[in-house]
C-alpha cells in the first residue's frame, strides 16, 4: 500500500525508498540503492506476467460449501472449449465436472509479451462438505491446482449463555504455595476452578508458547521460538509421575525445589535461574523414562508419531544448544534445514520430545477442568531466531519487522521485531503453517483471542534498518483467514475473538462480525462528554489490557510520569496527556453518578476505589459477549507488566504478583468485586424502569462492596 490513514486521520504516504524495501523483501528483483525507474517497470511487468500465467489462484475459498463459480485466466485461444475439473475431499473420495467457457462472465483482457490472456468467471455450481480439498482443473493445454477451504461463514458461537465473564492473569505471574519459581499449568488450573467457582466462564492468560530463555534470552511472550509447542518453564515438575518411577529424577527435585522457593520469593521472575533449575528435574526424568519401557514410554511414542513435527522441532532445539548460537550461524546445510540425525544430540532431542508431551497432557488437564475455560493467546509473530522461520522460512519475509505506526500510546511508532508473514508464501504453502497454529491452540481453548486482528487484512512492515516512521503497509486476504478461522473453531467450538485495537482499516470492522469474530472494547477507551459509550454485544469489554498501566496507575497518572521518563513521550505530549486524563476523571465520576453507579464523591475525598468498582458494575450489567476482570485492578496495582516500546528500559513480561492464590481468594477487593461482576452478568437484562428503581439500591450495594 502507497499510502495509509493514521489514527488522527491523516494521510500518511511512504517513501520510495521504504517501498523499495519492501518489495524486495517480498521477492521483486528491485532493490532502494539501485533500482532505476526502468528497473521498476521490468519487475511490474514480470509479476503481470506470473499472474495472468496463474491458471486458478492457489486458494479458493467456498463458503458454506458451495463454489458457485470459479475465477480463471487462460490465453484467448483456450477460452473457447470446456474447463474440466477433480475435486479431491479432505475425508476421501472425489468429484470431477466439465463447464463450458462460453457460458462463462468475461471480467478482464491483457496481452502479455503479444499474447491475449481473459480472465473468467465460470460458473460451477459445486457442493462440497467443509474441509480442505484439493482442485484441479484444465482447458486445453492449461492447467491449475488450488486449495479449496469450504467453510462456515461464521466461527462458532461459543456458550448459549450470552453475557459471559472472565478474569485475566498473565501466567508467569501467578503462584500459590505449591508452585516453583514461576506459575506452573498446576496453578492456571487451580486458578480456572477459582473464576468458576466465583461464576466466571474464561481465565485469560498471555502466549505461553516455548522462548528463549537461555542464549539468546527473550522472554517476551509474544516473540516465542514458535507458535506450535508450549513453554516448558510452565510445567508443573512437582507433579510428574517419572518421580515415582526415576529416583534420579526425584533426587534432582528435591535439590532443585530450595533454589526455586528462593526465586519464587523475589518480585521479578528470574527466568535463566528458574529454567536452569527445573530443566535439572526434567532431564533426570526424561532420561528415567527413555532408559525403559512401559505403558507411559508408549504413550510418548504414540504422542510424538501423532506428531511429526515435533521430532523436527525437538531436533533444532537440541542442536541449537549444542552449537551455542543463532540459527544463521549454523553451518550451511543445518542453516538450510537439513539436520542428519548423527548431527543432533540425542539426550537433548528426548528431552523436548519428553517436555512437549508432559506440556501438552498438563494443557489438556487444564482445558478439561470443571472450573472456567481457557482463553489462549496467538501471537502475531515469532522471533527470527525461531523454530517457525527456520522450518517454515517460505512463509515469512525476510529482515523485515512488523510494528505499529504512530499513535497517540506511542509517538515513535512500534517495531517488534518479529518477521512478518509473507502474503503469498502462506497461500503458496495451502496456510499450512497457519492453520496448523490455529488448531494447535483450539485444541486446548474453550476462547482463542487473534493478536493484532488487523494482520488478517494488512500488516505494518518496517524494512531493514528503518525506523516505525518509515514503514509500509502490506495486504493480505482476509477472506482466506476468515475462512481457516471459522472451519476451525466450528470444528473445536472455540469461540474467536480479536484484538482490534490501534489502526483499524474500516475493512477490519465490517468483516469480524460477520465472521462472528468479536472485538474488543477497551473502557478506558470510551469515555465521552455525553457519558461513558456501553460495549457493544459484539465485544469482550475490560477497563484496560495487557500492554496498559493497571487501573490505579491510571487514575493517578503514573504511566504517564513512567512514559515521559522513558522517552516514549515527549513533555509536550505529557501536558496534553495529564489535561486530556483530568478530563477524563472527572468525565467518568460524572457518568458513573448518572448511571447510579456511584455515589457524588464528598469534597477531599479520594472516590479511586468505588470509581473501579462502579466502572466494573457499569461493564457487567452491559451487553457485551463476555467481560474479563483483570485481577491486578482490584487490590490497587500500580505497576505495569509490559510497556510497549520498551525493552531493557522496564521488566516487561517478569513481574510477579504480590498476592499469592490463596490469598487472593479471600481479599475481600478481589472477592467482593467477582462476585458483584457475576451477579450482574447472571441477571437478565434491565429495562428502563427497572433501571431506575434500581438506582438507589446500586449505590448501597457498591459503597458497601467497594
Amino acid at each position: 500500500m502507497t499510502s495509509y490513514v493514521d489514527v488522527e486521520a491523516r494521510r500518511i504516504r511512504a517513501s520510495r525508498e521504504s517501498l523499495l524495501s519492501v518489495l524486495e523483501a517480498l521477492g521483486a528483483p528491485v532493490s532502494p540503492d539501485t533500482a532505476s525507474p526502468r528497473d521498476v517497470g521490468m519487475a511490474l511487468r514480470a509479476r503481470q506476467r506470473e499472474l495472468w500465467r496463474r491458471t486458478v489462484e492457489p486458494v479458493v475459498v467456498a463458503w458454506e460449501g458451495r463454489l458457485t463459480t470459479l475465477r480463471v485466466r487462460l490465453p484467448e485461444t483456450a477460452a473457447s472449449g470446456s474447463l474440466a475439473g477433480r475435486l479431491e475431499l479432505e475425508g476421501g473420495g472425489a468429484a470431477t465436472f466439465r463447464a463450458d467457457l462460453a457460458d462463462a462472465t468475461l471480467r478482464e483482457r491483457a496481452e502479455i509479451d503479444g499474447r491475449g490472456y481473459v480472465s473468467l468467471d465460470v460458473r460451477l455450481g459445486q457442493r462440497m462438505p467443509q474441509g480442505y480439498h484439493r482442485l484441479s482443473v484444465s482447458a486445453g493445454r492449461r492447467r491449475g491446482e488450488a486449495l479449496v477451504i469450504a467453510a462456515p461463514r461464521k466461527a462458532a458461537p461459543g456458550p448459549q449463555r450470552p453475557r459471559l465473564w472472565g478474569a485475566f492473569a498473565p501466567l508467569y505471574a501467578v503462584h500459590s504455595g505449591h508452585s516453583l519459581g514461576i506459575g506452573d499449568f498446576g496453578d492456571l488450573t487451580e486458578l480456572q476452578e477459582w473464576i468458576g467457582e466465583e461464576g466466571g466462564h474464561v481465565v485469560a492468560t498471555l502466549p505461553l508458547f516455548a522462548t528463549f530463555l537461555d542464549d539468546p534470552f527473550e522472554p517476551s511472550p509474544y516473540s516465542p521460538i514458535t507458535r506450535r509447542f508450549w513453554n516448558d518453564v510452565f510445567i508443573d515438575v512437582a507433579t510428574l509421575p517419572e518421580l515415582t518411577t526415576s529416583p534420579a529424577a526425584a533426587e534432582a527435585l528435591a535439590e532443585a525445589a530450595p533454589l526455586l522457593k528462593e526465586a519464587g520469593r523475589e518480585p521479578l521472575v528470574d527466568y535463566r535461574r528458574v529454567a536452569a533449575a527445573k530443566r535439572s528435574v526434567l532431564s533426570a526424568a526424561a532420561a528415567g523414562l527413555f532408559s525403559g519401557g512401559g505403558r507411559r514410554r508408549e504413550e510418548l511414542e504414540a504422542f510424538a508419531a501423532a506428531d511429526p513435527t515435533l521430532e523436527d522441532y525437538a531436533g533444532f532445539r537440541a542442536f541449537g544448544e549444542a552449537f551455542r548460537g543463532l540459527w544463521h550461524e549454523w553451518p550451511e546445510g543445518a542453516r538450510a534445514g537439513r539436520l542428519p540425525p548423527s548431527d543432533i544430540p540425542q539426550e537433548a532431542r528426548n528431552y523436548h520430545r519428553y517436555v512437549q508431551f508432559v506440556a501438552s497432557g498438563q494443557l489438556a488437564a487444564a482445558r478439561a477442568s470443571t472450573g472456567a475455560g481457557l482463553m489462549l493467546d496467538l501471537p502475531l509473530g515469532v522471533n527470527p531466531a525461531g523454530y517457525d522461520v527456520w522450518r517454515e522460512r517460505g512463509s515469512f519475509l525476510p529482515r523485515s519487522s512488523a510494528g505499529a505506526p504512530p499513535d497517540p500510546l506511542n509517538a515513535k511508532g512500534q517495531a517488534w521485531g518479529n518477521p512478518p508473514l509473507h502474503p503469498e508464501g502462506i497461500r503458496a504453502g495451502g496456510y499450512g503453517y497457519v492453520i496448523d497454529s490455529v488448531r494447535r491452540l483450539m485444541a486446548r481453548s474453550r476462547v482463542l483471542r487473534i493478536d493484532h486482528v488487523m494482520g488478517l487484512h494488512r500488516l505494518f512492515v518496517l524494512p531493514p534498518g528503518r525506523d516505525a516512521s518509515e514503514g509500509v503497509y502490506i495486504r493480505y486476504r482476509p477472506e482466506e483467514n476468515y475462512a481457516i478461522l471459522c472451519l476451525e473453531s466450528q470444528r473445536s467450538g472455540t469461540l474467536v475473538v480479536g484484538e482490534d485495537l490501534g489502526t483499524v482499516p474500516p475493512e477490519c470492522r465490517r468483516a469480524m462480525p460477520v465472521h462472528r469474530v468479536y472485538g474488543c472494547h477497551v473502557a478506558r477507551w470510551s469515555i465521552r462528554e455525553e457519558g461513558l459509550e456501553p460495549p457493544p454485544s459484539n465485544t469482550f469489554a475490560s477497563i484496560g489490557t495487557h500492554d496498559m498501566a493497571p487501573f490505579a496507575a491510571w487514575w493517578r497518572g503514573l504511566d504517564i510520569t513512567e512514559r515521559l521518563e522513558l522517552g516514549l513521550l515527549t513533555a509536550e505530549h505529557a501536558a496534553r496527556d495529564t489535561a486530556q486524563r483530568e478530563r477524563d476523571r472527572t468525565l467518568l465520576v460524572q457518568a458513573l453518578v448518572a448511571e447510579g453507579l456511584l455515589a457524588p464523591p464528598q469534597p477531599g475525598a479520594e472516590p479511586e476505589a468505588d470509581v473501579l468498582t462502579a466502572w466494573l458494575a457499569f461493564l457487567a450489567r452491559s451487553e457485551a459477549r463476555a467481560v474479563l476482570v483483570f485481577l491486578e485492578d482490584l487490590w490497587g496495582e500500580v505497576h505495569s507488566q509490559n510497556i510497549p516500546g520498551t525493552f531493557n528500559e522496564h521488566p516487561n513480561w517478569r513481574r510477579r504478583i504480590p498476592h499469592p492464590l490463596e490469598a487472593m481468594r479471600s481479599l475481600p477487593e478481589v472477592v467482593g468485586r467477582l462476585q458483584l461482576v457475576n451477579d450482574l452478568r447472571t441477571r437478565a437484562p434491565r429495562s428502563a424502569e427497572e433501571a431506575r428503581c434500581e438506582e438507589a439500591a446500586n449505590r448501597t450495594q457498591l459503597a458497601v462492596r467497594g
